[in-house]
């Protein structure tokens, strides 16, 4: 699995070999003689129409207004009467939002035909051969935004340059935009695209003494002054960084030629989408369409969906790429959004609201609501990402300067939410993130749209994690936690329940239990992400088996591509052995295209009816990529091979019997450990644990019946084996111990 191998014809964008620097980002498809380049940038946005809460819509008088049975009211509250946003021009909604770019067309000398794809993973390099064996070569520069083509063979008869207004410049003139300015001279060829009231952005090809080279700048830049001119320099430079990132990534091997497969492609794309010299990661990257506007203004989503894409860098041990994100949430504009949303929406000076869908300075995109602003959980499973930084670096300069303000200020929203109610702490409105229901009322027969409620689970869970994560800062930075954060855990839920007594199951919020289909797991969360549940008792098992047969009574019909993976991981985390891995494989025969992109509408109808509408548009024309669940998807390929939940690392926890040959190197976990481990016919063979910080470790094969406890020093290497049994045991016998600094 050194490289990825695809044949043309590749017949739509997403289905073309994604090359990419974190912020350019590049597709390579097409067929017969023509080679399509669709480009993009992920800092190109039109910024107009961004939104934040307003002064008057403040979270008393929102639960004052509260009517299960008429959300009106609180909806109502959340449009701008003073300065009303028009988001609807000409039948064309629109907001802040990233921009298509379009692409160059390299057409090939007459009789040569495109043959294959051959993706160098420890080069970076893309190689396109033609039938008769000539070839291209592609590299994206991480200096500069720009990719370089080799044409030793000289096949690139001409260049045609096609900006994205070709096909969405009806949508776009009808909100400000004008006819981009097309470009042909001797600095290249290409187009510059301006904007209403943001930096435009010049997309321009050049012929070179190796070939082309193509780059994209903000702002009107119609000379080309940073094309490198030595191709070898360039590729030597990309491959060296790629070496350096293949060296220490986990690699797995598993009698799944699909899973291995895409494991190895998933870790590729992260790096491109990812990349610590790029910006934050958003719903596509830096990889967006030509042929229409951004899907969901190719946003970042909070409730899930960036969560989604950065957990993979954690086993996969790749922190340095969670700095972008890091950065953009503590750059100046994000932080003053989320200070004013907390201001006025509670009337502290100390809180971060983060709302669920945002560009890249925190404004919301597409009108702040009640789905956008009362999903609390937003601000705190992006803390999250924060503390697992912590927890897999044990990084205590970061946690004290960086980690542990953001936490406190998202903790600041949750603790003004509470208040007493039937001897308990209380979240008195909220949702549970894009849950929504129609229900009859009983009395009178009429359909009532419900949408938020006291206590949702998945916000309980949130605010236990919160409250955890606080509560162990205080303890490791040496400061006094502060009583409230101890209250919680005394005072709040766990979740909230539903059910005749003895049948009660975990349910979306008081009173309402999960009654459709429904695409996010969230009032699962206790379970995964947040992983709250501790000393689970005898009943707490029962109410977690309720739970989980009810969601699966639902069905999955109504699933998007991200939620396979996700349901994925909560099954392995419950120690389910086959279902997991029988999930992936549907979700790769519905989600997964041609190129190995994972779509948000499923490929073809009678497994799933998300949005059957939109599924049964031609797909040159309305495929949509995500990047949350190419990333899920390689997280849960190894939550299946190892995990740790509630402080004890499970081996295995949810590999099916019938794989009897398995292996892994690598994987990272939290304590700044590095597992390693082979099965063989069954049965473990080989166990490898390092310590890079030292520290101790509870440690759990997949059959046996309690865990072990491991101690270790800094840089202490331990090998544990045992061959006839999948037990491991910390026994001279069989524990070799080596210091490896």
């Amino acid at each position: 699995m050194n490289e990825f191998l695809i044949n043309f014809p590749l017949e739509r964008t997403h289905c073309g070999v994604p090359l990419g620097n974190g912020n350019m980002g590049t597709l390579v498809w097409g067929g017969d003689n023509r080679l399509c380049l669709t480009v993009n940038r992920g800092d190109l946005w039109d910024h107009r129409q961004g939104e934040y809460v307003m002064p008057g819509q403040t979270y008393k008088d929102l639960v004052a207004l509260h009517d299960p049975y008429d959300v009106e009211p609180v909806n109502q509250r959340f449009i701008r009467k003073d300065f009303p946003i028009d988001y609807e021009r000409d039948g064309v909604w629109w907001t802040s939002s990233r921009l298509p770019v379009g692409r160059f067309e390299l057409e090939l000398n007459p009789g040569l035909k495109l043959s294959k794809a051959v993706l160098e993973y420890a080069s970076g390099m893309l190689t396109v051969f033609t039938e008769n064996g000539r070839s291209l070569r592609l590299v994206h520069s991480f200096s500069g935004n720009q990719l370089l083509i080799e044409d030793a063979d000289r096949i690139i008869a001409r260049v045609k340059c096609r900006p994205a207004w070709e096909w969405a410049g009806e949508t776009l003139a009808k909100v400000g935009f004008v006819p981009p300015e097309m470009l042909d001279g001797e600095s290249g060829d290409g187009w510059f695209q301006a904007c209403p009231d943001d930096f435009g952005v010049t997309a321009l090809c050049r012929r070179t003494d190796y070939g082309l080279a193509v780059s994209l700048e903000l702002g009107y830049a119609p000379v080309l002054n940073k094309a490198s001119e030595d191709f070898q320099t360039t590729f030597k430079a990309v491959a060296g960084w790629w070496k350096n990132y293949w060296e220490d990534a986990p690699s797995i091997r598993i009698p799944d030629d699909f899973l291995n497969r895409f494991y190895k492609f998933a870790m590729y794309k992260f790096a491109c989408a990812t990349h610590p010299g790029g910006i934050a990661c958003s719903l596509q990257g830096p990889w967006l369409e030509e042929y229409q506007t951004a899907p969901w203004s190719c946003d970042y989503h909070f409730n899930v969906n960036i969560q989604q894409i950065y957990t993979l860098a954690f086993a996969a041990g790749k922190f340095e790429h969670l700095m972008p994100l890091f950065d953009m949430l503590e750059s100046e504009s994000f932080q003053r959004v989320m200070r004013e949303n907390a201001r006025n929406l509670f009337g502290i000076d100390d809180g971060l609201l983060l709302t669920h869908a945002v560009d890249d300075r925190g404004y919301q995109c597409g009108g702040v609501s009640v789905g956008s602003v009362l999903d609390f959980a937003c601000g705190g499973w992006t803390a999250q990402l924060y503390w697992l930084y912590y927890k897999y670096t044990l990084d205590k300069e970061f946690l004290k300067k960086r980690a542990y303000p953001f936490i406190y200020g998202v903790m600041r929203v949750f603790e003004e939410t509470l208040e007493e109610h039937d001897g308990r702490l209380s979240i008195p409105l909220s949702i549970s993130a894009e849950y929504g229901s129609i229900f009859q009322i009983e009395k009178d027969g009429r359909s009532v749209w419900q949408n938020t409620g006291r206590d949702p689970s998945y916000q309980l869970a949130c605010i236990h994690m919160l409250s955890d994560m606080l509560l162990e800062t205080s303890e490791i930075l040496g400061f006094n936690p502060k009583p409230v954060w101890l209250e919680i855990k005394q005072r709040v839920p766990e979740y909230t329940l539903i059910g005749e007594q003895g049948n009660e199951h975990i349910a979306v919020w008081e009173g309402k239990d999960l009654d459709v289909c429904h695409r996010h797991h969230s009032h699962l969360a206790c379970i995964y992400p947040f992983d709250t549940l501790k000393n689970i008792s005898p009943e707490q098992q029962r109410i977690i088996d309720n739970s989980i047969d009810h969601w699966i009574l639902k069905g999955m019909g109504e699933w998007s591509e991200w939620c396979y993976p996700w349901a994925a991981i909560i099954q392995a985390r419950l120690g389910f052995k086959d279902a997991p891995v029988i999930l992936l494989n549907i979700w790769k025969e519905i989600f997964i295209n041609e190129g190995f992109a994972t779509v948000y509408l499923p490929k073809f109808r009678g497994l799933s009816a998300h949005r059957r509408n939109d599924m049964l548009k031609p797909k040159e024309t309305s495929e949509i990529m995500q990047l949350d669940g190419t990333m899920a998807g390689a997280t849960a390929i190894i939550e299946i091979l190892v995990h740790e939940k509630q402080g004890v690392v499970h081996l295995f926890p949810g590999v099916p019997d019938k794989w009897l040959d398995i292996s892994f190197k690598n994987i990272r976990l939290p304590g700044a450990f590095l597992i390693s481990a082979e099965r063989k016919n069954g049965k473990l063979i080989s166990l490898s644990i390092k310590s890079l910080k030292g520290g101790a470790m509870k440690l759990k094969a997949d059959d046996s019946e309690s865990a072990v406890q491991l101690q270790f020093s800094s840089g202490e290497e331990k090998e544990l084996c045992r061959c006839q049994t999948n037990h491991v045991v910390p026994s001279s016998d069989h524990v070799f111990s080596r210091s490896r600094v």
